[in-house]
Formats: structure tokens, C-alpha cells, sequence
């Protein structure tokens, strides 16, 4: 097989030995993602498909991405039709489960001839189901004889578009980023000759733009604008030719050529003149525009009217055809056909939403609720639940209220008893979603009171089981297993599998929250969810383990079940649990001392709004701020408890506590007294004192001098929290030590008067850039007349530079001429954590090198010494 383009694409060398390193690896059996981004008309798809003409030996597989409103569902994929296996064209015509789709494209991938080349092209207007499929293909590639090219225009694909989240799954051995730079001025003016200065001005060096104003130079005025050397072309064609081309830029993208037998008939004969002008080009069943830049321009030349007039005779063909529904959708809204739009966007939601495409499936029920008042009230209700659980999906959280409350209004009218309980529970899981603790309760017993008169029923097992994981988050260990057996009765007997295993997820989670030794129910649990496909139940079993065991100070085996629950999630592409399960071990990394990390990834998983995931970001946050002492870290923990309030849970409330107790411990804070005996009551009146938040909470009673009358059973007794308890801050230093939690061993050293203890927690504090703690242990060795050891240099938060207090750190280190692998090190953190450090501080400082960042440092005397 050759992998080397025969003609060289001007100044593409290193993309093309890029692609060509890739493909070499492929044919060995070690498959490769290889992302190319760049802006519009950069040449991407011309860099692809010249390295893909001169392949030989292998299949290639093409398949793009469409500009339309809402995408179609695994619309890529859709066009490998007539290169693939019979079985996984059916099962795209078929709508077939995403799975199931999933494990044919990497069976695809593994047929001969080999290796496959699979491109696909415009991944930044991919559709949900599509980033999951390259999402699973990127994590598997390097098992596969097969390439995986991707296309994509950076500019739209910004920070936290969900392609990113694709990329980020792939191993970092397995991924090439290849980004495509502009032609230098050398290289335009090999192209233009002697106009050669006066294009690069006018292009900035896109290819595309050049190749369009050089293409336009026998006008006889040349055009302004690429957009005007564009729609000049066009104007020189005859009518005929003109009009497919009018009629092909209202398709995204590319147009099929049924489509255009029945609008244009005999258009073969008019795509001569387009094709040699290089306005138009034929790709199998398909005519496209060369670039879709040029798409755009004839489109944005053509007025209203007949632009509408072209959607609609399109529309009549996808019609005639029995066409995807989001192509349907997307024309008829611009034919402002909205008889065809009430018809279809519903098909089309309901298409999107069993292939996964969450995101399209949710604009398709929104536009499909518009037209709502076209259907029968009982249809109407139809449409709203499947729109709450369309905007749950994809955090459009008022929304999902909004129309599950309209839903169950409709249901109350019609005297739809099972509906209307059905209904009270989803609203019930959205109150704890978005962490409103009370109502979250208050509906999910009135769901079953409004089921239990109609008798045994899966959705009265459902409402159960949802009062039972209620009890369980609120610490209530023998409600939650009564409530979670009774919905495993009714479960069992009416053998619904889906509420058995989330019934037992339940009641193991709540056993071992009582006793961290009792993993045998919910390890079953898990094994049972997973025989039974609920791969959902699966995870949170796994992760709520983690979760579990990290608060009961056990942080070995929680990061154990959390690295295995992001595992399993990643090999059966469960999304639900996997934000909070990485942020949970974020929190795990905090304590452990590395504070980067915890807080990069903390940060990449917070998004807008306040959910249980990014209620937990939020206290990792507050609890980095608080030991680091950063200016906004009581405006932090003052955010955090008002959410926690909301939400009453123990987990919830009980982090608020300790961080107050720190800010006392080592500021002019007062204990928080009044929280702590509230939290003791409200756990009584819950259903007893019991498991690991009464070991937390007896423990931090004792740093406040508070007592609780809280009995530890003998798990929490023998941990370091018991020893807290106990008041014996040696012990308790011990044991935290023994678990790597540094900075709360130093936190229990500052409670002695040992010079030896309080040496080693300045150290600490110091080490780890705990300010705070640094400052309350140096004032208390200064009260005990004991000598304050000379710390390293200090870093200041304000210098010129606006570095932060861990990039000062990292600049000293520069200056001390150590290496990123010593940086990392010395800071005991990743190796990539100190490169992004280290970038981060050339970046700021506008220095090329180590030695010009040390240079700065001196000139703005940003490293003092004390």
C-alpha cells in the first residue's frame, strides 16, 4: 500500500507525513484518530482526499456531516451506504439501536481489504449519536486495522463543544492532531505570480479564497470579495446550469441525484459547464460544490423568494422519496411549510431520540411543541413527557419542568390516575436533579399515593424504589431498605428486570453507607443491573461505592470502585453517573495533595446551572479555595451551603461544616455550632445517628468543642474522625497520614503544642501552598516562643505578570532551572500538569524561552525573598 501523496499539496508536508505515519500503523494493525481542524476553506478536505486518492490496497470510507437546522442522526455514516456490509447498511435504514450500530462500524472496521480508511468530514455539525459512535470507535482504534480521519472548522468547535469530549476519550498515543495553517505570502506568490502580494493581502493565505480570486481573473473586473468571485462565475453560465447550481446551494451540504431527477430533470446535461468551471463536483450518488464556502455564497446572492421557492421543490422530492425526517424537517421549515414541519417534527424527535442524538431530539420536540395544539390532548401529554425527558437529557432543566408540569395537567384533566403518578415521580427526580431536597420528597411519596389505589402496578415498583434512592441519599439506611424492598417485591412479581436492579442498587448502597464492610449486596447489584442491560444501574453501583467509601475516609478503595465504575461506563458508553463520578475523584486527588489536577478537572466538568454534579464541583471548589486561601473562598463556601440547605442532605450539608471549621481553625471564623447540632438532629429525626456522616460529624464536634452525644459504631470509631472525636489530634493525624490525606494530617499537628508536630505541618502547608494553615501554624509557634523555620521564596497572588500564586511557584522552579519531569516532581503532580504550567507562565510573561521567563521574573521582581 502506498502512503505517500505522489504531487505534493503546497506547504501540507507535515500534514501529509502525518497522515502517512498514521496509515503505516494502521496496515501494522494499530489503528490511529487523526482530527485535522482549521478554518473554512484552510483545504482540509482537499488534503484528505488527495491522501486518500493515492492510497492503494485498502477500502475508504467517506461519509460528511450537514449544515442542516437540526442534523439527522448518524447522517455521516448513513452515506457509506453501497461500501459496507449489508448488515450495517440495515441496520442504518433500520434505525437500529446505537449499540448495535456502534458494533457494526467497528466490525466495518475490521473486514478486509485492510486497512479501512473511514473519513469523516464537518464533525463540528455532528449530531449527538455521531460524536458517541467516534467517541467509541477513538477507544478502540488502537485494536483495529483502520484509520479514523475527522474533519473539523475549529472556529466552530469552541471550548466545551462536545466533540472535544470525543477527542478526550481517545488515548493520546492513538490521537494525531493535525492544524491546518494558512499559505505563507512565498507560497501565494507561487500561485499568483506577480499579483502574488496583492492576493495574500485580499486572502490572508486561505487556499480556498486564493484559488477563487485566481480563478476570477479573466473578469474583467476582478471581484472584491471571494463572495463576488463566487457569484461571478455563476453569472457567466447559461440559464440552465445556473439554475442547478441555484438549486444545489439551498441542500447542505451535497444533494442526492434522485432528489435532483425530480426536481430538475435532465440536470446531467446542465452539470457539464458547472463541473468544468470547478463550481460543481459528482461524488458517486451525490453533486456537492467544491467547497462549501462557495455553497454559501450563491446561497446569500439568492433573494428570499427564490430561496424558498427551491426549498420547497426540494421538500416535494424528499416527500416523493420518503426521506430522513430531519432533511424533511430542515426544508420544509424553509419552504415555511409548516403543515409538513407539524408532521415530521415529531417523527424526527422520536427518530433522534432512539438513536441517542439527544441534542437533536430535543429541538425536534421543542419545534414538534409548537404544533402541539394540532394533536388530541391525550397525544399532547405524549409529546410533553417525551420533551421533559428530551431537555433532562440535555440539562434544559426549566424546560423539563415546564413541560411535565404542563403534561400532568392534561393527565389530571383526562382522570389519567397511573399517568399522573407516573408523571409526580419524573418531577420528583427533577426536584433532586436540580437539588431541592424538600419537594424532591414531597413528590415522590405523593406519586405513591396516587398509585397505590390502582393496585400492584411496574410503575407503582418504580415510585417506590425513587422513595427508596431518596432515603438512601438522605443517609436513612432502614427506610431506604424497607421502601427498596417492597419495589423489589412488586418488581420481582411482575418481572420487570429495570426496577429490580435499581431497587437493589438502592438497598446496597444504603447497607454499605451503615457499614463500609457490607459490599457484598451492592457488588450483587451491580453484577445483576449488568446481566440485565441497565448499564445506568450498573454504574452508579459502582460509583456510589466510591463515593461511599471516601466518606468514610477510606480513599484506597474508593479510588479502586471509581476508576472501575469509569471503566465499565467507558466500555458500555453510559454518560449518565460519569461527570460525577470524575468529579468525586477529583475530590479524591484534592485530599491527596494534588491540587492541580483536582482542580482542572473539576473545572472541565462544572458547566451552567445548579445540578447534584455541579453542586459537587461546587464543593470541591469551595474546598480548594478554602485551603489555599484564596480571596472569594468564603463567598464560595457562603454558595455552597445555600445550595446544600436546598437540597438537606447529609452529603450535602455535611461538607459545608468542615469547611467552616476550617476557616476557625485557621482564621477569626467561629465554629459553626449551630449547623453541626442541627445537622446531629435532622439525622436523628431521619432515621437514627448512624454510618459515616455521624463518624464526620462527631469528629469536627470534637474540634469545636461541641458535644453531639453521638455513639461511633466501631468503623467509625477506629477512624480518623473518631480519634477527632476524641479530641486526640495525634491519632487523628496519624491516621490521616496513613491515608495520604497531608493536609489534614497538618491540619490535626497545628492542634499540638510538639515543636516537631508543628515544624512538620509548616512544612505541609507550605508544600502543598495552604496559606492559611501556614499562617495559623507560624503564629501558633511564634505564641509557644518556638522558632518559625525559614521557608522557601515567597510567592506573591499580586505581581504584573497577573500569574496566580501556583504559577509563581512554577516560575521560581523555572528559575531555578529545573525541567518539567523536576517541576513535577518537586510540585507532586503530573508531568502534563507542569507542562501546562510552565506554557501557561511563558504564555503570560510573552517569553520565547526559560531563560527570557527567569529574565522577566527578575525585571518585574516577581520572586522576593524573606
Amino acid at each position: 500500500m502506498c502512503l505517500t501523496c505522489g504531487v505534493e499539496l503546497l506547504e501540507r508536508e507535515t500534514a501529509v507525513a502525518a497522515l502517512a505515519e498514521a496509515g503505516e500503523a494502521a496496515a501494522g494493525g494499530a489503528g490511529r484518530l487523526v482530527a485535522i481542524s482549521g478554518e473554512p476553506g484552510i483545504g482540509k478536505t482537499a488534503l484528505v482526499r488527495r491522501f486518500a486518492g493515492d492510497l492503494a490496497g485498502c477500502r475508504v470510507l467517506f461519509g460528511t456531516c450537514d449544515d442542516l437546522s437540526i442534523p439527522r442522526p448518524l447522517g455521516p455514516f448513513r452515506d457509506l451506504a453501497g461500501g459496507v456490509s449489508g448488515e450495517l447498511e440495515d441496520a442504518l435504514a433500520g434505525d437500529a439501536a446505537a449499540h448495535d450500530i456502534q458494533d457494526l462500524l467497528i466490525a466495518e472496521l475490521e473486514r478486509p481489504p485492510r486497512p479501512v480508511v473511514l473519513v469523516l468530514e464537518d464533525v463540528h455539525w455532528a449530531d449527538d449519536a455521531t460524536l458517541d459512535s467516534i467517541t467509541v470507535l477513538g477507544r478502540r482504534i488502537s485494536a483495529l486495522p483502520a484509520l479514523l480521519v475527522i474533519t473539523y472548522r475549529s472556529g466552530e468547535a469552541p471550548p466545551g463543544h462536545p466533540l472535544y469530549g470525543a477527542l478526550g476519550a481517545v488515548r493520546q498515543d492513538d490521537l494525531v492532531l493535525v492544524e491546518l495553517a494558512p499559505l505563507s505570502r512565498a507560497a501565494v506568490g507561487e500561485l499568483a505570480g506577480d499579483d502574488g502580494d496583492t492576493v495574500y493581502a485580499a486572502t490572508g493565505g486561505n487556499p480556498f479564497y486564493v484559488t477563487e480570486l485566481l480563478a476570477s481573473r479573466d473578469a474583467e473586473e476582478p471581484p472584491p470579495s471571494v463572495a463576488k468571485a463566487v457569484v461571478a462565475r455563476v453569472s457567466r453560465l447559461d440559464d440552465r446550469a445556473r439554475g442547478l447550481v441555484e438549486l444545489v446551494s439551498v441542500v447542505p451540504n451535497r444533494v442526492r441525484t434522485d432528489v435532483l431527477d425530480g426536481v430538475l430533470p435532465g440536470w446531467a446535461a446542465a452539470a457539464e459547464e458547472p463541473e468544468r468551471r470547478q463550481l460543481l463536483e459528482l461524488d458517486g450518488a451525490y453533486v456537492r460544490f467544491r467547497h462549501e464556502l462557495a455553497r454559501n455564497a450563491v446561497l446569500s446572492s439568492l433573494p428570499a423568494l427564490s430561496r424558498r421557492r427551491l426549498h420547497a421543490a426540494v421538500l416535494t422530492a424528499l416527500l416523493a422519496a420518503n426521506a430522513d425526517p430531519a432533511d424533511i424537517v430542515h426544508h420544509a421549515e424553509a419552504a415555511a411549510d409548516e403543515e409538513v414541519v407539524s408532521q415530521y417534527a415529531l417523527v424526527a424527535a422520536r427518530r433522534a431520540a432512539a438513536l441517542e442524538s439527544n441534542r437533536e431530539s430535543y429541538f425536534h420536540y421543542r419545534r414538534a411543541a409548537d404544533f402541539a395544539g394540532r394533536l388530541s390532548e391525550l397525544e399532547q401529554a405524549d409529546l410533553l413527557e417525551e420533551l421533559a425527558a428530551a431537555a433532562y437529557l440535555v440539562g434544559r432543566l426549566d424546560e423539563a419542568f415546564s413541560a411535565i408540569e404542563a403534561a400532568i395537567v392534561i393527565h389530571r384533566k383526562l382522570g389519567d390516575q397511573a399517568a399522573l403518578g407516573r408523571c409526580t415521580r419524573v418531577l420528583s427526580r427533577l426536584h433532586w436533579f436540580v437539588g431541592d431536597g424538600a419537594p424532591a420528597r414531597a413528590k415522590a411519596l405523593e406519586a405513591i399515593t396516587i398509585l397505590e389505589p390502582l393496585g400492584d402496578s411496574i410503575e407503582l415498583a418504580r415510585a417506590c424504589s425513587g422513595v427508596a434512592q431518596l432515603a438512601m441519599l438522605a443517609d436513612d439506611g432502614d427506610e431506604a431498605v424497607r421502601w427498596g424492598e417492597r419495589a423489589l417485591a412488586l418488581a420481582t412479581n411482575l418481572g420487570d428486570e429495570s426496577t429490580r436492579a435499581h431497587a437493589l442498587v438502592n438497598i446496597g448502597c444504603a447497607r454499605v453507607q451503615m457499614d463500609p464492610g457490607d459490599v457484598r449486596s451492592l457488588l450483587g447489584a451491580h453484577t445483576l443491573a449488568d446481566a440485565a442491560g441497565e448499564r445506568e444501574d450498573a454504574t452508579r453501583a459502582l460509583g456510589n461505592l466510591g463515593y461511599v467509601f471516601m466518606s468514610w475516609a477510606l480513599p484506597a478503595e474508593a479510588l479502586h470502585y471509581a476508576e472501575q465504575a469509569l471503566e465499565y461506563a467507558a466500555s458500555h458508553e453510559v454518560h449518565t453517573y460519569v461527570s460525577y463520578v470524575r468529579t468525586a475523584r477529583a475530590w479524591l486527588l484534592l485530599r491527596g495533595g494534588d491540587w492541580d489536577e483536582a482542580e482542572r478537572i473539576t473545572h472541565s466538568e462544572l458547566e451552567r446551572g445548579i445540578t447534584v454534579v455541579q453542586l459537587l464541583a461546587k464543593t470541591v471548589l469551595a474546598e480548594l479555595a478554602v485551603r489555599r486561601g484564596d480571596d472569594d473562598a468564603r463567598e464560595r463556601v457562603a454558595d455552597l451551603a445555600a445550595h446544600a440547605d436546598r437540597a438537606a442532605e447529609p452529603q450535602r450539608l455535611m461538607p459545608v461544616i468542615e469547611l467552616m471549621s476550617e476557616l476557625a481553625l485557621t482564621g477569626e471564623d467561629d465554629f459553626p455550632a449551630g449547623r453541626i447540632d442541627a445537622l446531629a438532629e435532622g439525622m436523628r429525626a431521619g432515621g437514627g445517628l448512624r454510618g459515616r456522616f455521624a463518624a464526620r460529624l462527631a469528629g469536627w464536634a470534637g474540634v469545636a468543642g461541641e458535644d453531639t452525644r453521638i455513639e461511633l459504631e466501631p468503623t467509625g470509631a477506629a477512624g480518623p474522625y473518631g480519634a477527632m472525636a476524641r479530641r486526640d489530634w495525634r491519632e487523628a493525624a496519624d491516621r490521616f497520614g496513613a491515608i495520604g490525606w497531608r493536609h489534614d494530617r497538618a491540619l490535626m499537628l497545628s492542634r499540638l503544642d510538639d515543636e516537631a508536630a508543628l515544624t512538620e505541618a509548616l512544612q505541609t502547608a507550605r508544600h502543598l501552598g495552604a496559606e492559611p494553615l501556614t499562617r495559623r501554624v507560624a503564629a501558633r509557634m511564634r505564641e509557644l516562643d518556638m522558632r518559625v523555620p525559614r521557608g522557601p521564596r515567597r510567592i506573591t497572588r499580586a505581581n504584573p505578570a497577573g500569574l496566580t500564586a501556583r504559577q509563581v511557584e512554577v516560575l521560581a522552579l523555572i528559575s531555578e532551572g529545573l525541567t518539567n519531569a523536576e517541576i513535577a516532581e518537586r510540585l507532586v503532580v503530573s508531568q502534563r500538569t507542569a507542562e501546562h504550567h510552565v506554557a501557561a507562565v511563558l504564555a503570560k510573561l510573552g517569553a520565547a524561552t526559560r531563560r527570557d521567563a527567569a529574565r522577566r521574573a527578575a525585571e518585574l521582581a516577581l520572586l522576593d525573598s524573606s
